[in-house]
């Protein structure tokens, strides 16, 4: 079969990678100039860097059976993160259940609450019982209306923006539930992977299998329209018009909508009621460390980030030659700090790391990136699992298979990787 997928993100080129071994003849688009969507990479010192900061829990199965299958299993590392918060202009360890029972910003009280719903969200085994009620409702109930207030509330505005209070129960407690679970027997303890030299050169290890088998994957080429003509799909490209057998839609579906011709109204409508927050991300090459912390999560609305990632406080044995921060920052499209450029980006971000490290100055700075993703994280609002799209579109070859579609689970590679897994079988068994 020829069979076309549309995006060359972790599951695009997994799918593709699956497909080209069972012998299709794959033609992987691609609208940017690299490989790996999320996961791509730049060139930092003598190392590569991900754009957008990633790491693996240990109950990342999937994601760890797909390395192994690469032969990049040696090239996985395992780190202990040390985790803080910071709230009301001060840092607070972060990391295991004993610091959440030392967090002095809250009362004893709700930090045996709050230890209380973390373990209550360990047990729950039916997400759709608490689907319909929101993260707010949800956490004041069982945690208090001071923790809410205090540590959820800054944290759903910063990473929902508008939609926070529509947020359903059911990504906090997969929140809980994910971290808790990668603890092992050890709960205090948390251990996070790392793929030496970027989560980038998975994927390049799959387009290097897909290209061996005489499939193709085309840089530099979007997408503009999918239309049906009989019993085969026309895909017309940046580079021209091919037909295939076949096509898998890995993109989201907001960008669905715009490419496909020849689709009912009732079902794109449906589609486009996902709605998607975006993310701004950029990374500091310094001199200097900030701090001895990998993770600190920004518990306060007045900062134009939510986190600060410390990567050379958990990565070992680079080579960037330098010390490497993300600050990172979810929002809506529509938010006036999305819409700034570069340099205002940069000023902005920038004052708000000054008020944190005071001892911080602009003379540390070797580099600075400034990234951008439109559709970085689904608003998994109330009532979430009634919008998901099936795999297989009402048009019978056409299929879709991305972020939004992974639920209960939230962003992550060793979910996008199972969605590609699961795209190829259901395409070519």
């Amino acid at each position: 079969m020829e069979i076309a997928v549309i995006g060359a993100g972790a599951t695009g080129l997994t799918a593709a990678w699956k497909l080209s071994l069972k012998g299709n003849k794959v033609t992987v688009y691609e609208k940017s100039e690299k490989l790996g969507g999320l996961c791509s990479a730049i060139s930092v010192g003598d190392d590569m860097l991900d754009i957008f900061y990633h790491h693996v829990f240990t109950n990342d199965t999937i994601f760890i059976d797909t390395v192994k299958e690469l032969g990049l299993y040696d090239d996985l590392k395992w780190y202990e993160p040390k985790n803080v918060i910071y709230i009301n202009n001060k840092v607070y360890p972060f990391t295991s259940p004993m610091d959440l029972l030392m967090f002095k910003p809250l009362s004893f009280i709700s930090r045996v609450r709050m230890g209380l719903t973390v373990l209550k969200a360990w047990f729950i085994k039916d997400y759709l019982a608490i689907e319909d009620t929101t993260a707010r409702e949800w956490i004041i109930k069982n945690a208090g209306s001071e923790a809410y207030n205090l540590v959820w509330e800054p944290l759903l505005n910063s990473k929902f923006d508008i939609d926070s209070d529509a947020i359903s129960a059911t990504w906090i407690w997969n929140k809980f539930k994910l971290r808790g679970s990668s603890r092992g027997k050890n709960i205090n303890k948390e251990q996070l992977g790392y793929i030496t030299g970027g989560f980038e050169k998975v994927y390049n290890r799959m387009a290097e299998i897909i290209t061996e088998t005489g499939s193709e994957i085309r840089l530099n080429d979007e997408v503009f329209e999918i239309s049906k003509e009989i019993d085969r799909f026309r895909v017309k490209s940046a580079a021209g018009t091919k037909y295939f057998d076949k096509v898998l839609f890995t993109a989201s579906p907001r960008k669905f909508t715009y490419v496909i011709k020849g689709m009912g109204k009732t079902w794109l409508d449906s589609l486009r009621k996902i709605k998607y927050k975006s993310n701004i991300c950029m990374i500091l090459e310094l001199k200097k460390s900030l701090s001895e912390n990998y993770w600190m999560t920004v518990a306060d609305k007045k900062f134009p980030f939510v986190l600060v990632i410390e990567h050379t406080n958990l990565v070992k044995g680079h080579k960037y030659g330098s010390h490497i921060v993300y600050l990172s920052r979810y929002l809506d499209p529509s938010h006036d700090l999305y819409k700034l450029d570069d340099e205002a980006t940069k000023t902005l971000f920038l004052d708000g790391l000054k008020k944190i490290f005071p001892d911080f100055s602009e003379d540390w700075i070797i580099n600075i990136h400034v990234n951008r993703t439109l559709d970085a994280q689904p608003v998994v609002r109330t009532g979430y699992s009634k919008l998901i799209p099936e795999f297989e579109t009402p048009m019978k070859g056409l299929y879709l298979a991305s972020m939004a579609q992974i639920y209960p689970e939230d962003r992550g590679q060793n979910y996008a990787i199972r969605a590609g897994l699961k795209a190829a079988e259901g395409i070519s068994p």
